[in-house]
């Protein structure tokens, strides 16, 4: 039994689910997980229910816990280009710890991951537009 694991009711919201088994064979398709995704050629934003707590990098508090993440997925040369365009550091903790690249926005609620999703996709058509990628 798990106080840590939920899956995503019929209207999307998260609810705790305590058996693993059930919760696991939930978690194994991602189309239960995945609320937004776009791609900009080789470029792919994907916002995603993690389905587990996590928990903020920038804090070690516990009451604040993340269910919904957003990464962008790209050659690294690409991942760099973006990580100097933006004004955030938006690194995962691991990839800050071993020195890689890679870009991950968590978020508590739903309607927050689905305003980042469109947030970091309008960051990358206008770089894309400008010619900055």
């Amino acid at each position: 039994m798990s106080e840590n694991t939920y899956i995503l009711d019929d209207e999307g919201n998260p609810v705790p689910e305590p058996d693993l088994l059930k919760w696991a064979s939930w978690f194994e398709d991602i189309d239960n997980r995945r609320i937004a995704e776009t791609y900009f050629g080789d470029i792919h934003v994907s916002t995603v229910f993690l389905a587990m707590l996590h928990h903020d990098k920038n804090t070690l508090s516990t009451d604040c816990t993340m269910l919904f993440e957003t990464m962008v997925f790209a050659d690294n040369e690409t991942l760099a280009r973006i990580m100097e365009l933006s004004e955030t550091d938006d690194r995962s903790i691991i990839a800050m710890f071993i020195g890689e690249t890679d870009i991950q926005k968590r978020y508590r609620m739903r309607d927050e991951a689905l305003k980042g999703h469109q947030k970091m996709c309008a960051f990358l058509d206008v770089c894309i537009n400008k010619g900055l990628l």
